[in-house]
Parts: C-alpha cells; structure tokens; sequence
C-alpha cells in the first residue's frame, strides 16, 4: 500500500462534555499514514510510549527513569479512561469490584478469570456469544499483594448481586451506581485506578481492559482552529509547555542512527462545552 506522509499544528479531542485543543506552536507534527488505513501517528504525546521489557539489566538512574515514563504513560491513560466514560455514561452505568477469596498474585492467571467472567456474564444477560457488554477494567493489588478488578459496566441490565456473585464464582463482589457531583467528574471516579502499582504493571501483563463497542471521543487533526469562537468563561483550563520531538528536518539527521532532537512548545487548552 502507498504510504503518504502529512502534518498538522493543531489536535482537538471532543466528548459530549469537553473539547480539549493542542496547538503545536513552533512547527507541524509530521505523521505517516498507510492510504485506505487510519492514520499512524510519528511523534505527538508519550501516550504510545514503549518500556524496556527486562527491568533488571537497567542501571539504578535508568530504572527511575523508565519509572517515571511508565507513570507518565499510566497518567496518560487515566485521560484516555475518563474521555470514554464521558461519551458512553448513562443512568445505567454501574462500577463493580472483583475480589478472590484466596490471596492469587498470578497477573496471568486472574486475566484469564476474568476474561471467562466477562464471558459468562455477556451469555446469561443476553443469550449470545457475541460481546454485548459495554465496560472498561483494571486490575489493582490489595495490601495483602492479592489482584482485584475494578470495572465501569455501560447501559448494564438489572442483575441481583447474589447471581453476579455466582457467575463470578472466585469471592466478594460489589456493585454499585457512579454518584458524582458533576458530569466532569464521571470518568475521573475510576480513572485515578489505573495509574496505581505501577512498578507491578507491564506490557507482558495486559492491565486495562475495554469492550470493542464503546463510542469513542473524536479527535480531529487540522491546520486551523480558531479559540475566539468559544467564551472564556468556558475555558477551564490553559497551558503552555515544551516538549522535545525528533528533528526530522535537520541535515545531519540524514543516515545517522543517533537522531536529534529539538525543543517544540505547545499550547493545551480545556474548553467545558455548553
């Protein structure tokens, strides 16, 4: 397939609440896409950052550093959680947490579980073995070192904690409905989950979790946007920041292995729709 290569200078993400705006204010993001196929972004955020797999053959300053990156990326990911229980919460959104009974620490093993429970649970509500539940989930570690799930279950039919119990079949369960003060608070409620035991979570061990029919936010990647269409008392926020990209104009970059990188700043800006 023919691959294009395209920029842009401005990035917005929009839910049924919010429209946040990145404005690259030095120069264009450069990114590749395949023709026919969505676009595959070169550089923007760290939010596709890749992590050594073995930990231990890192120096003590690089294992900090990894740590950091990796928290970062976690921090990141409580964004990308909480965009999407904005576009998908309804009076039927309920949050539910998993436990075993017995103090397992087998990451692989409890996945597994609960991959099979999911299953289940989609089969005795809706008689069918296509994916019909609508959730996101992640695992976190109790004091004791024992895995629980925490779960945003969407559009969720009425079911008696007794029976979620039994489908579930490892421990306690409980469930109940997302209480907030403010619609902007919805998908912070169980976000702020997925950015903890990160020295435990890895890419070996898959730790977020999300159904392939949730709507998703609408990000839009252009070269124009203007700010003065929107009030400022609808500005909740405001930014500037740098950042540092690769130099993908710089002559020397040409053939070298060792890529250069130069500063970028850009402009963030969290806008409360009406």
């Amino acid at each position: 397939m023919k691959k294009e290569f395209r920029s842009y200078n401005v990035k917005s993400i929009e839910t049924p609440t919010t429209l946040e705006v990145w404005e690259y204010i030095d120069d264009a993001v450069v990114y590749s896409v395949t023709v026919g196929d969505k676009a595959s972004i070169q550089y923007e955020n760290a939010d596709n950052e890749q992590e050594q797999d073995n930990m231990d053959d890192l120096s003590a300053g690089e294992h900090y550093d990894a740590l950091k990156r990796k928290q970062k990326h976690y921090e990141e990911m409580r964004w990308v959680i909480a965009r999407i229980v904005d576009c998908n919460f309804d009076d039927k959104t309920k949050f539910m947490t998993l436990t075993f009974k017995e103090n397992i620490q087998d990451i692989a093993y409890t996945n597994y579980e609960f991959s099979k429970f999911i299953k289940r649970l989609n089969f005795y509500l809706y008689h069918v073995k296509k994916q019909c539940l609508k959730y996101l989930a992640v695992w976190e570690k109790q004091k004791r070192g024992a895995i629980h799930y925490h779960i945003i279950f969407f559009d969720l039919p009425f079911i008696k904690t007794k029976k979620l119990a039994e489908i579930w079949g490892h421990g306690f369960i409980k469930i109940n409905k997302i209480d907030v003060d403010s619609k902007d608070n919805r998908g912070r409620y169980v976000s702020k989950y997925f950015s903890k035991d990160v020295e435990e979570k890895t890419y070996k061990q898959k730790s977020f979790f999300k159904s392939q029919n949730l709507i998703l936010p609408i990000t839009t990647r252009t070269t124009q946007f203007e700010l003065s269409d929107f009030s400022n008392e609808n500005v909740v926020f405001s930014k500037v920041y740098s950042r540092k990209v690769p130099d993908f104009y710089n002559p020397l970059n040409i053939g070298s292995e060792d890529i250069s990188f130069k500063t970028s700043t850009v402009r963030y800006t969290r806008i409360r729709k009406e």
